[in-house]
């Protein structure tokens, strides 16, 4: 490990940095209407991938084997997008038990017991800290959350240093800075660290993203910009192109966010009719760039087919709305559902409206 790489991280700002506003979900919903009565679809929460095999490693965690979640981490070491995928899956599993694997880890040198012990200590961070708004969680639980999130650090340098091709550690180191609130010269740092390793890493591209957003500092034209210089550097066929339509459902937000506060339900109904019909040309070369090239299996088709849905039946792009709403095979992910939904319970409701009016209910 160099002496740059031990630096990164070693200090956080203090709690009265600008922090990310909250979204929609679990809002009062001030300007609440009456909607026709939706098919409910049977949609799938919180499993927009394909991948049997983790799925039996995640139960194995949850009945306290860890062997499986190791095995099937050490498979995948030389392909970056589907470890990242697995890590943060068994990551969720694996809360509260973070202590215990990092203990388990310092027996041995095993790379993938370090990197799940780092992500581990994210996941338990964040279910610390919760998802409301910064205001909200108390100066006492965003002690705790900082504390927890920077024991993820030093595991994971350890999870790089052992192996130096991979990306997903970097990946992950990006996420704990992220909370951290770390400057932007180490989130520079650890972003240039996983491009040199894998230049397209999907959930990467998500987290470089949500730095640059202007709710964690940055500003929209930041994050634009590396939204459309994500669609440009992308291979064909690459769901890393979905990084345009969810950049624009971050200005979506905040926009909407606005809107409530200013009390304008006609500002929050006309941009939920015009907002992406505005952008739909651009969103749609980026949706054309993914169909340019035979289809071929990526661990996070079903999170971009969400990202485009989405999009494309906000704008009432039929042909490409139910194209994306068919690839989703309605596994629906929070983002950019609860985006669209007034409330935390509507996000499902939101969804079965939208995706009756495009396929046959």
């Amino acid at each position: 490990m160099t002496t740059t790489q031990r630096v990164v991280f070693g200090s956080t700002k203090a709690l009265g940095r600008t922090a990310p506003r909250e979204s929609k979900v679990g809002r009062v919903g001030i300007f609440r209407r009456k909607r026709p009565a939706a098919v409910a679809r049977e949609v799938v929460r919180d499993h927009t991938y394909d991948d049997a095999i983790l799925d039996i490693a995640a139960e194995e965690m949850d009945a306290g084997h860890l062997r499986a979640a190791t095995t099937v981490l050490a498979e995948c070491r030389d392909e970056p997008e589907v470890r990242a995928l697995r890590v943060e899956v068994l990551g969720e599993h694996a809360i509260g038990h973070a202590d215990e694997l990092l203990e388990l880890a310092k027996t041995n040198t095993d790379p993938d017991l370090w990197l799940l012990a780092g992500t581990a200590f994210i996941r338990e961070a964040w279910a610390i800290r919760g998802s409301g708004r910064a205001d909200g969680v108390g100066k006492d639980r965003f002690k705790v959350f900082f504390g927890t999130l920077r024991k993820a650090v030093g595991p994971l340098h350890e999870a790089a240093k052992l192996l130096p091709r991979d990306a997903v550690p970097w990946a992950q180191l990006q996420t704990a800075g992220l909370g951290l609130q770390v400057d932007r010269d180490q989130k520079d740092e650890v972003w240039r660290e996983v491009v040199a390793r894998a230049p397209s890493l999907y959930p990467a591209h998500w987290t470089r993203l949500q730095i640059l957003a202007a709710k964690w500092g940055g500003s929209a034209e930041e994050m634009m910009a590396f939204a459309h210089g994500s669609v440009d550097a992308a291979e064909p066929g690459d769901p890393v192109v979905a990084m345009l339509p969810l950049a624009h459902f971050e200005i979506f937000l905040e926009q909407f966010e606005d809107a409530v506060q200013a009390r304008s339900a006609l500002k929050i109904a006309t941009l939920k009719l015009r907002y992406f019909s505005r952008v739909r040309e651009e969103i749609a070369v980026a949706a054309d760039k993914w169909d340019a090239s035979p289809a071929r299996p990526h661990p996070r088709s079903l999170q971009a087919h969400n990202l485009f849905a989405a999009a494309f039946a906000l704008a009432d792009d039929a042909p490409r709305a139910r194209r994306h709403l068919l690839g989703m095979r309605d596994h629906v992910h929070d983002v950019p559902w609860a985006y669209v939904a007034y409330l935390a319970d509507d996000l499902e409701k939101e969804y079965s409206e939208l995706a009756n009016k495009y396929l046959d209910a």
